[in-house]
């Protein structure tokens, strides 16, 4: 186990509910007993690969559980649900994830199965994505309104919670707006997806890194271009090197920005959501920027731009708010909603 944390002295004495989250990753698994109003009470990590299939990730979860609600600080509470959240196209009907990357003894397996075998109680599947973006929906009391996440990074992910609920779609497609087109023709790049044209080719972290390669073999700029082409460049690098006042990385996140906000207004002018909000590695600085404050004033502009005046102006942009824990967080209050009444 790479970390373990506990703090059940915070709990109100009245409650005696915790859920497990589960949030698995390529990477990490991580856990978290939350309670019925989003705290985080205990959590850990383990390494994904010394796990490896569902089986032993559950147990390894339920055994972190027993282990915490059997310690003193919180004996008096119990488990009363759990949320399993996984990546890839989860089959919601079925909860079998059909295509997955870095977890390959997870396809095709019948994850709901697994929970109720591991323990029984009431327990969920969900998308990771939609997972953390019912948490952030959950934040906000946003009761029956809608909300997208957006996890912007290496690829770009999409949770959405429509009227409420988390949604996947009938096929556990829905969201991937990192695969929305915003470039048609010949010049458009080429995406992982085997694809052209992709946000996520122009606005995940390697296409951001190409852009900039691109603008400084144009502009002569040997420094920013002897970077690029060693891969010693990051996207941080990127923000740290604007926040100095470098051009060419401040028109790369601005370029950035308007493709993000292409995508974000075609996907609004087909769902409508109350609000969208922008999460993980990508946001160059976030709030606490000066340079990640800009990126977002330029893709709620670059919204407004191109969508009817309804949705443009009635749509609420901000930065994501709960960062690593939202996963957790989510799977575990996914998990209350199946809970007999």
């Amino acid at each position: 186990m790479t970390s373990e944390t506990i703090n059940c002295s915070t709990l109100p004495s009245t409650r005696d509910d915790l859920f497990l989250g589960i949030d698995v990753g390529g990477t990490n698994v991580k856990l978290g007993l939350v309670d019925a109003s989003g705290i985080v009470h205990a959590k850990a990590v383990l390494a994904t690969l010394d796990l490896v299939t569902p089986e032993r990730v559950c147990s390894a979860a339920i055994a972190f559980a027993d282990r915490v609600l059997s310690s003193s600080e919180c004996s008096k509470f119990h488990l009363a649900g759990i949320g399993l959240a996984v990546p890839g196209v989860l089959d919601s009907q079925e909860a079998v994830l059909r295509e997955v990357v870095n977890l390959p003894e997870w396809r095709g397996k019948r994850l709901q199965d697994i929970l109720d075998q591991t323990r029984d109680l009431p327990s969920v599947v969900v998308n990771d994505a939609n997972s953390a973006a019912y948490a952030e929906h959950a934040l906000r009391s946003l009761g029956n309104k809608s909300l997208a996440l957006l996890t912007l990074g290496t690829g770009i992910g999409c949770g959405l919670v429509m009227k409420g609920f988390p949604y996947g779609g009938d096929h556990g497609c829905a969201g991937e707006l990192g695969h929305i087109k915003i470039r048609f023709g010949k010049d458009a790049l080429p995406c992982t997806c085997g694809k052209k044209g992709c946000l996520e080719a122009y606005a995940g972290s390697k296409g951001v890194i190409h852009q900039l390669h691109s603008l400084a073999k144009i502009s002569n700029n040997a420094e920013v271009e002897s970077l690029t082409a060693t891969n010693s460049i990051t996207p941080l690098d990127i923000t740290a090197r604007a926040k100095r006042g470098c051009g060419l990385c401040n028109k790369v996140i601005d370029q950035t920005a308007e493709y993000l906000g292409q995508a974000i207004g075609q996907m609004a002018q087909v769902i409508d959501p109350a609000v969208v909000l922008l999460g993980g590695a990508m946001t160059f600085g976030g709030s606490e920027s000066k340079v990640g404050q800009r990126f977002l004033a330029i893709v709620k502009s670059t919204i407004i731009a191109t969508t009817l005046e309804e949705v443009g102006s009635n749509l609420q942009v901000e930065f994501a708010s709960l960062g690593n824990d939202a996963g957790v967080i989510g799977a575990a209050m996914v998990a209350q909603q199946v809970i007999p009444s």
